[in-house]
């Protein structure tokens, strides 16, 4: 079965089929959850399929109309403030945090990068609040994933969650690391006696972290972290419990300057929902890693 997906300027859809289907072959290709079925309509050539049986031919006009659930209201959080987007299409976007910025509100904080986001799509006209797919840690930075069509969050979520997505990291660690490769199998949980914190334990939930050394430098190390599970502080931590903590880790480390954590989320790659379009984002070494050693970074 073979489809055609276009998003229209009001987020609405425009499908055509290759081949003869009906409204169940339909749904099962939009995925479409009981919940979204309360606020989809689905048109044939204008008018709303009412028989589930009916025949829908290469020729049809299919439309996808959602309802004013998904739309921006006076709760959609928005900050007017930079955000500098490194990749965006109808389904998506992606931006770079800049470090000491949260990805969603805390119910304190209205300057958060979803809050940035939303307010540049609005400006753009476009209806939908957008969601964060994949978060960086506050004093870090790097690029975060936004769903933009509420159609497609599922798709986007399962990448993170069965490692079809591929995130890289680079960190400055405390210490010399001895070994070029290790690899980190080592399950994390919630310190129940530091509620902020994460550790490893033996019964916590599966975590994996691969590490490379990159470059040695007098009592530090450049490396750089492939994770294939998304635990809180995933990488923080299992750097860390090895005794090498990432330089200025205000939880697991010390903080040695007010440059933030040296954690960049440089590398991102997934697929794009219905087309399996394979996108890959990455960007320069961050400049904050300048300060460190000048040959890390381009001058800004």
């Amino acid at each position: 079965m073979s489809f055609q997906v276009n998003v229209l300027n009001n987020g609405n859809l425009s499908i055509k089929t290759t081949q003869p289907t009906d409204l169940e072959g339909l749904n099962a290709f939009l995925n479409l959850s009981k919940e979204k079925k309360k606020h989809v309509q689905i048109l044939l050539n204008g008018t709303p399929i009412t028989n589930p049986a009916e025949s829908i031919e290469p020729k049809d006009k299919i439309s996808v109309v959602l309802d004013d659930a998904y739309l921006m209201n006076d709760e959609t959080p928005m900050y007017y403030a930079g955000v500098p987007v490194v990749y965006e299409d109808d389904w998506c976007l992606v931006a770079n945090k800049k470090p000491f910025l949260l990805v969603h509100g805390d119910g304190n904080t209205e300057d958060t990068l979803t809050a940035r986001v939303n307010s540049y799509l609005a400006q753009n006209g476009w209806p939908f609040a957008a969601q964060p797919v994949n978060r960086i840690d506050y004093e870090a930075s790097g690029l975060v994933l936004f769903c933009k069509h509420p159609l497609v969050q599922s798709f986007f979520d399962r990448q993170m969650e069965d490692g079809t997505a591929k995130k890289e990291y680079l960190a400055v660690v405390e210490g010399r690391v001895n070994n070029r490769e290790i690899d980190i199998n080592n399950p994390i949980a919630r310190n129940r006696h530091e509620a902020e914190k994460m550790m490893v334990y033996t019964k916590g939930k599966p975590a994996h972290t691969h590490i490379t050394r990159l470059k040695l430098f007098n009592d530090k190390t450049l490396v750089k972290a492939e994770i294939t599970t998304g635990r809180k502080h995933q990488i923080r931590v299992h750097l860390s419990n090895l005794g090498y903590p990432i330089l200025n880790d205000p939880l697991y480390g010390i903080i040695r300057n007010n440059k933030g954590l040296m954690l960049q989320a440089y590398k991102l790659g997934f697929v794009q929902p219905f087309t399996n379009e394979r996108i890959d984002v990455e960007l320069d070494m961050d400049t904050r890693f300048k300060w460190f050693d000048p040959s890390l970074a381009k001058s800004e």
